[in-house]
C-alpha cells in the first residue's frame, strides 16, 4: 500500500511538472492563431474565374439600340457573371466591329472576347472615346478575319495584356497606345500607325515579320521592350519626307532584322542604320557614345537619353529634328562638319554648356530650347537662324559667335524668358549686316525698339533688312523681349 501511495505521489509530481514546463513553452512561443482558408470565388463571380459563354445570334447594326448585340449586353448584365464571350458563330450587319463606346451596360464582365469570324475590321475611334472604351476587364481579344485595326481602338486600355490577330494587315493610330499588351501576335501586319504601341509598358518581345512600314512613335516609350524583329525593307518614322526614330525611350531593345533593304544594325544590334551612313535610332546610347562612320542623323534618333554624356560624331553633316532633346546630362558637344541643325535638335539639355559647329548654316526652330545652362555657341558660318532657337534658356549669359555676315532671323529667339538675360554677339572684324552694330561694340536693351537687326534677334524676326513680318500674325516689335540684353562686339 505505501509503495503505491508512493509512486502514485510520483507520478503526481511528474505531471505538474510536465504541465508547468509547456505552460512555460506557451509563454516563450505563443500560439498563433490558426488562418482560416479564404473561400474561393465561384465560376463567373470574379474576373480571375470566368465562365465561357459561347453566343450564336444575329447581332445586327451594333450601335443600334435595338441591336442583338445591346440585347446581348443587357443578358450579361443582368446575369452579372464574369465570361469569356465567344461570338466567333455571330452574324452582323457589315463586316465592322462597332461595340458602341458610349455604352456601359455588360462590358465589365467581358474578361475575354473572340470577335465574329464575319468581322474583318474594327472600327475606328478617337482619342476620348477608344472603340473598346468601358470594357474595363478585357484582357485577352482574338479576331481570327481581322484585317484593319482602326485608329485608337484600345488606347489607354489598361487591362488589356494578349491580343492575336493572324490574318490584320494594318494597325492604325494609337491602336494599342498605353495597354499594358504582354503578348501579341500580328504574323500578317505590314503597316504599323503612328505610336501604335507607344507607352506598353509591358510588353517584351515582339515580331513582325513581313511589316512594310512603322510609323512616327510607334513604339516610344516601351520601356521593358528587349527585342524586335522586322524586315531591313520596312520605312520608319517616315513623314513628309523625313525619317524619325520610333523607338524612342525604348532603352532596352535589340533590333533584330532580316532579308535584305536599306536598314542595318550596329553596335551589337542596339543601334539602326539607314543607307549604310544615316542614324535613324540609338535608343539605348550611354556615357561617351563614338561613331566615326555616320553622316546623318535622322530625327529623334537620342531622344530622351539621360545617361548619355558625351558624343563624338566627326563625320555627322546633317542633325535631325529633336535628336538630341531631353539628353539631360550632355554638357558640350563638337559637330566639325555639320551644316544644318535640325528644328528642336538640343531642346531641354539642361546641362549642356558649350556647343561648337564651326560649318553649320542654319539653326532650326527651338533648337536649345529650354537648354537653360548653355553658355557658349560656336556657329561663325550660320546665314539663318529660325524662330525661338532659344527660348526658355533662362538667366544664364550667352555668348554666341557668328560670321562676317547677320543671318535672318526667326522672330520670338527668345519667348517665355522673364527674367534679364545678357546675351553676346562676337563678331569678326568688318563684319555687316548686325545693325546698329558699327565698329567695335554696342549694347541694344530695355525699351528700344527700333528697327534694327539686334531688335530683330531680341525676338522682332530679321528678313535682311526689316522685321520679319511674314507670318500670318503680327511680328515685328509686339515680340521683341525686353529682358533681353543684346551686346554686339568685334571679337
Amino acid at each position: 500500500m505505501t509503495n503505491k501511495k508512493f509512486w502514485l505521489g510520483i507520478l503526481v509530481i511528474v505531471l505538474v511538472f510536465g504541465m508547468m514546463v509547456i505552460g512555460c513553452e506557451d509563454e516563450e512561443y505563443p500560439s498563433q492563431p490558426q488562418l482560416q482558408p479564404q473561400p474561393q470565388p465561384k465560376p463567373g463571380e470574379s474576373a480571375s474565374n470566368p465562365i465561357d459563354r459561347v453566343e450564336n445570334t444575329n447581332l445586327g447594326t451594333m450601335t443600334s439600340t435595338a441591336s442583338g448585340w445591346r440585347q446581348l449586353l443587357n443578358s450579361i448584365e443582368s446575369t452579372g457573371k464574369y465570361i469569356n464571350l465567344d461570338l466567333s458563330a455571330c452574324t452582323m450587319t457589315g463586316t465592322s466591329f462597332n461595340p458602341g463606346s458610349t455604352v456601359e451596360t455588360g462590358k465589365k464582365y467581358i474578361v475575354s472576347i473572340i470577335l465574329p469570324t464575319v468581322a474583318t475590321s474594327i472600327e475606328a475611334g478617337t482619342f476620348s472615346d477608344p472603340t473598346f472604351k468601358n470594357f474595363s476587364n478585357l484582357k485577352t481579344i482574338n479576331g481570327i478575319n481581322i484585317i484593319t485595326i482602326g485608329d485608337y481602338s484600345f488606347n489607354r486600355y489598361d487591362y488589356l495584356k494578349s491580343v492575336d490577330f493572324p490574318k490584320a494587315t494594318t494597325i492604325g493610330e494609337r491602336a494599342f497606345d498605353s495597354t499594358y499588351l504582354e503578348n501579341v501576335n500580328f504574323p500578317k501586319v505590314t503597316i504599323i500607325g503612328d505610336s501604335a504601341f507607344s507607352s506598353c509598358s509591358s510588353l517584351k518581345n515582339a515580331s513582325f515579320p513581313i511589316v512594310q512600314s512603322i510609323g512616327e512613335s510607334a513604339f516610344s516609350s516601351c520601356s521593358n521592350l528587349e527585342s524586335i524583329s522586322f524586315p531591313a525593307s520596312a520605312e520608319l518614322g517616315l513623314s513628309d519626307g523625313n525619317y524619325s526614330n520610333p523607338f524612342t525611350y525604348c532603352e532596352k531593345i535589340t533590333f533584330t532584322l532580316t532579308g535584305t533593304g536599306s536598314l542595318s544594325t550596329i553596335e551589337k544590334d542596339k543601334a539602326l542604320v539607314r543607307n549604310g551612313t544615316i542614324l535613324l535610332a540609338y535608343p539605348s546610347a550611354s556615357g561617351n557614345v563614338t561613331l566615326n562612320n555616320i553622316k546623318s542623323i535622322d530625327g529623334n534618333a537620342f531622344q530622351g537619353l539621360r545617361d548619355l554624356t558625351g558624343i563624338n560624331l566627326p563625320q555627322v553633316t546633317s542633325i535631325g529634328s529633336e535628336a538630341f532633346a531631353y539628353c539631360s546630362n550632355i554638357q558640350d558637344v563638337n559637330f566639325p562638319q555639320a551644316t544644318i541643325i535640325g528644328p528642336s535638335a538640343f531642346s531641354y539639355c539642361s546641362r549642356l554648356q558649350s556647343a561648337t559647329f564651326p560649318l553649320v548654316t542654319t539653326v532650326g526652330s527651338s533648337a536649345f530650347l529650354a537648354s537653360d545652362n548653355l553658355i557658349t555657341l560656336n556657329i561663325p558660318n550660320v546665314t539663318k537662324i529660325e524662330q525661338g532657337a532659344f527660348r526658355y534658356t533662362g538667366n544664364t549669359e550667352l555668348s554666341i559667335t557668328m560670321g562676317s555676315t547677320g543671318p535672318t532671323l526667326g522672330y520670338r529667339m527668345f519667348d517665355d524668358i522673364t527674367t534679364s538675360k545678357t546675351v553676346r554677339i562676337k563678331v569678326p572684324s568688318g563684319a555687316t549686316g548686325y545693325s546698329p552694330f558699327s565698329s567695335s561694340s554696342v549694347t541694344v536693351s530695355g525699351t528700344n525698339t527700333n528697327v534694327n537687326w539686334a531688335n530683330g534677334f531680341r525676338g522682332g524676326g530679321w528678313n535682311g533688312y526689316a522685321f520679319d513680318t511674314g507670318s500670318t500674325f503680327s511680328q515685328g516689335d509686339y515680340y521683341i523681349n525686353q529682358n533681353i540684353t543684346l551686346i554686339i562686339q568685334q571679337q
